[in-house]
C-alpha cells in the first residue's frame, strides 16, 4: 500500500506549518515529487491498482488472493491527513479522560 501525498507530508505535523505561511512553509518543507506511483510500479511489472475509497480499498484487499506482489496506490491530501491525526488524538485523549 503506497500512501501518497506527492512527498512532505510528514513535515505539515511538525510546529513550522503553523508558524510560515503556507507558501513559504510548500516552499521549504512541501517536497512535491510528482511521481506517478501506478505507472512506476507498472513498468517493473508490478499490478497497480488506484484506490479511491474505503469500500475500493476494502474490495482490493478482499480479492488479493494469491496474485503475488501488487500495489495499491492511495492518493491522500496533507492537509486532510493532519486534521485526521488531530481528531483521532482528541477521540483518544477524550475515551481515556472518561476512565
Amino acid at each position: 500500500v503506497v500512501v501518497d501525498n506527492d512527498g512532505g507530508g510528514i513535515f505539515h505535523f511538525l510546529p513550522q506549518h503553523g508558524a510560515l505561511p503556507t507558501e513559504r512553509f510548500e516552499q521549504l518543507y512541501g517536497t512535491p515529487h510528482g511521481i506517478d506511483a501506478v505507472a512506476l510500479a507498472t513498468v517493473h511489472g508490478i499490478e497497480a491498482l488506484p484506490v479511491g475509497s474505503v469500500v475500493e480499498f476494502d474490495d482490493h484487499l478482499r480479492r488479493a488472493g494469491d496474485r503475488g506482489v501488487r500495489l495499491l496506490h492511495v492518493r491522500t491530501d496533507r492537509g486532510a491527513n493532519v486534521a485526521v491525526h488531530a481528531a483521532l488524538n482528541d477521540a483518544i485523549v477524550s475515551a481515556l479522560d472518561r476512565r
